[in-house]
């Protein structure tokens, strides 16, 4: 039996988060699930907001504290063992001790000066017709 999921996850995650947030302004972020799944709430220049939920996160880190009001840009989907911009973080955003990677892309984002470093299986968003 042909083994069933996403021939390209990083691909999928890509089209989720250019859809979604890239080139929307930040609002805010918070974490659920005891960190287990990351949010990102913004808004496009238009006005109406816009959340994605990061799914089975790993790991999560920033460079600095996200402002709001600042653009969001995508900056890159890898193979969750590949680059390990981990080291190179100062701020936690969040860490999830001993989870798993397997399956897992890194999905990088920069808003304003903060670059987000979130290790995750999967995502999803949603928009809200309301304004900012």
């Amino acid at each position: 039996m042909p083994e069933l999921g996403f021939t390209d996850q990083r691909g999928r995650l890509r089209r989720i988060l250019e859809n979604s947030i890239a080139g929307c302004l930040y609002d805010s972020s918070e974490t659920e699930e005891d960190g287990r799944v990351v949010v990102i709430h913004a808004h496009r220049q238009g006005g109406g907001r816009v959340s994605v939920r990061f799914l089975a996160v790993a790991s999560s880190d920033a460079t600095a504290e996200p402002q709001p009001g600042e653009a969001i840009s995508l900056r890159n989907v890898a193979t969750a063992g590949r680059g390990c911009l981990s080291a190179l973080t100062f701020i936690p955003f969040f860490r999830l001790p001993g989870a798993q990677i397997a399956d897992s892309a890194r999905v990088t984002i920069d808003i304003g000066a903060a670059r987000l470093d979130i290790v995750c299986q999967d995502a999803e968003w949603w928009e809200d017709a309301g304004t900012a």
